[in-house]
């Protein structure tokens, strides 16, 4: 492929990652909007991305519907925060009942979590919720360097296999076989079953090397029936627990059991909550210190991975694996709009549910104007943190491997 044509498709790649972004967006405003019409709330203006509107129309209500120039973000308008003209309609926001106004405000987000529940079908329609570590993996060989009649590359069954220290579960030996048209898979590390957010690295996070490692492998025989077996890996070498660790997720051999739409509903649920316990556990050590600003970014940053991940899945996996990738990152966004949006951090959903809620407990509302002010510093210094975090992820990434 030319480099422009490879340009061409990065722009592509990043022009989808835009889309589906905004997609997400929309869908949270809607979820102010449709409530904000069911409960009979006067609503202003639903506007999709930010700046100069490219295209405007005002409906005979006096709504005002736009799709503006930048397409970053997003607002339904319920004049909530205008304080110089005090609102008499009984429809507008303000007026409102304060468990009304919590509907509203919650419902964004909460259709940001709904979505995400549907992104999960579709996910798990197409992979399963099992996801193993293959042993068939590939590494480069560190022995060749020292060694150069040692081959290049090992697979983890080799490395797994140094040393001779596997034990099946009656204590006999166990050689982790692995051929061409034979793939062997690690279904569970130490009793916890993989899955498409559970790898071999978090499973190992307590596990220490010389410690023993319960494994249960799978491989499908000459009949095409699947096999399952305990294996123990005594004493594990440090060479051995970092070819776990980096162990690459890999496809079942035989899940049929979540492939329909049915048994993936039934895992959608629990799988979603289980991506916002992943976030908050993430949210926790950002605050901690045990992550670091080289683990976040903002919009800009956002785009660029969900563009790269985007371009590997297609143009590298099975479009059904590209499909499946592309509704992974949809999950995991909209979870993070969620989780986000219900954060009491002032501008954000979070933060006008906690005045109004202290408004409701007192009786009358807190000063609109301090409400207001404490809004918009709140939203200087969560875009300027944005920026930022940009800045610093692309210092971090000055490859910009993905516009290359």
């Amino acid at each position: 492929m030319s480099q422009l044509g490879s340009v061409l498709q990065t722009v592509g790649y990043l022009a989808l990652a835009i889309f589906l972004l905004m997609l997400m967006i929309t869908i949270h405003e809607f979820g102010h909007y449709i409530t904000a019409k069911m409960l009979k709330f006067k609503v202003y203006e639903f506007s999709i991305g930010m700046g100069k509107p490219i295209y405007k129309k005002t409906k005979k209500n006096g709504e005002i519907f736009a799709i503006r120039m930048i397409p970053v973000g997003g607002y339904c308008s319920f004049g909530e925060d205008n304080t110089d003209i005090p609102d008499t309609d009984p429809n507008s926001f303000n007026n409102k009942e304060p468990w009304k106004r919590l509907i509203v405000m919650f419902s964004g987000a909460f259709f940001n979590f709904l979505s995400a529940i549907i992104f999960a079908v579709v996910l798990l329609s197409l992979m399963g919720y099992g996801r193993v570590a293959n042993v068939g993996t590939t590494f480069m060989n560190k022995d060749h360097e020292t060694d150069s009649s040692q081959p290049e590359t090992i697979t983890l069954a080799e490395i797994l296999n140094l040393d001779n220290k596997a034990v099946d579960s009656e204590g006999n030996p166990f050689v982790f076989a692995y051929e061409d048209n034979q793939k062997m898979l690690i279904e569970s590390v130490n009793g916890r079953s993989m899955s498409l957010l559970t790898w071999t690295s978090s499973i190992l996070e307590n596990a220490h090397v010389g410690d023993n490692v319960n494994l249960v492998v799978a491989w499908m025989n000459s009949s095409g029936a699947v096999v399952k077996q305990s294996v123990v890996l005594k004493d594990i070498s440090a060479r051995q627990w970092q070819a776990l660790s980096n162990a690459q997720p890999s496809l079942p051999l035989q899940d049929k059991i979540y492939h329909n739409v049915g048994g993936a509903m039934l895992k959608a649920i629990p799988f979603s909550f289980e991506v916002a316990g992943m976030i908050f556990k993430i949210l926790g050590q950002l605050v901690t210190g045990r992550l670091g600003m080289n683990a976040i970014g903002g919009t800009v940053a956002t785009v660029s991975v969900m563009g790269n991940s985007i371009g590997q899945a297609i143009s590298s996996a099975p479009v059904d694996v590209a499909f499946a990738q592309i509704f992974y990152l949809l999950t995991l966004i909209s979870i993070n709009l969620a989780v986000f949006n219900w954060l009491p951090i002032p501008s954000l959903d979070g933060a006008r549910m906690v005045f109004v809620i202290i408004e409701w407990i007192r009786g009358k509302p807190i000063n609109r104007e301090l409400e207001a002010r404490i809004h918009t510093i709140g939203i200087i210094c969560l875009l300027g943190f944005v920026v930022f975090a940009d800045v610093f992820w692309v210092i971090n990434n000055l490859s910009l491997h993905f516009l290359l």
